[in-house]
């Protein structure tokens, strides 16, 4: 399967912006280095792509990847520079709106970069256990015994240890849609 057939072949659980980062870094041109275009476009766009998938995308960045491709098509000494060119631009014109999404911070709708997604934990599924407290070296969540805990965002790193220790399956991940969760602890409901 060349590259352009594996972007327009996405499942829903995969993300085009992350994919695309991985058949960049796979390719030839990362190590080849006989050409500068293909060399350095191939690592501007790794770079690029690397940045929108850590949420840290500019509003500049999807213009900046439509000319540097443009001049790798016309520029690149070899077809792989080409054809990671192409790929480029296939996916920045099919999949436009999935970019948009990442770099405007709404989020990663198939659920792949990490740092979109945020924990949270359900007030109708958690008892109170502690768990959860134990298991952040963060110090990230909120709460005591018997008490719904809540995840403070700002300092939580998106490492999914607390979601790992809970037993009762009462911490979710999320992406652009967020689960309702009280904004302080509450008292658990009796079971």
């Amino acid at each position: 399967m060349n590259m352009s057939d594996r972007i327009h072949n996405l499942s829903e659980t995969e993300c085009v912006v992350n994919t695309l980062l991985g058949i960049v870094s796979e390719n030839e041109c990362t190590q080849c280095g006989k050409c500068v275009f293909g060399y350095e476009g191939a690592a501007q766009l790794q770079m690029i792509l690397g940045d929108i998938t850590e949420k840290k995308g500019k509003s500049t960045d999807l213009g900046q990847m439509q000319e540097l491709c443009e001049l790798m098509k016309t520029q690149s000494l070899c077809e792989a520079g080409e054809e990671i060119a192409d790929t480029v631009l296939a996916a920045l014109e099919t999949y436009r709106q999935d970019f948009e999404d990442h770099v405007g911070k709404k989020g990663c709708k198939a659920g792949v970069c990490k740092k979109f997604m945020t924990y949270h934990i359900l007030a109708d599924k958690c008892n109170g256990c502690g768990e959860c407290i134990d298991a952040c070296d963060e110090e990230a969540i909120i709460g005591k015994d018997k008490f719904v805990h809540i995840i403070d965002q700002q300092e939580c790193i998106q490492c999914g240890a607390c979601m790992e220790i809970c037993e009762e399956e009462a911490i979710v991940r999320a992406g652009a849609v967020k689960p309702r969760c009280p904004k302080r602890p509450i008292p658990c409901k009796r079971r």
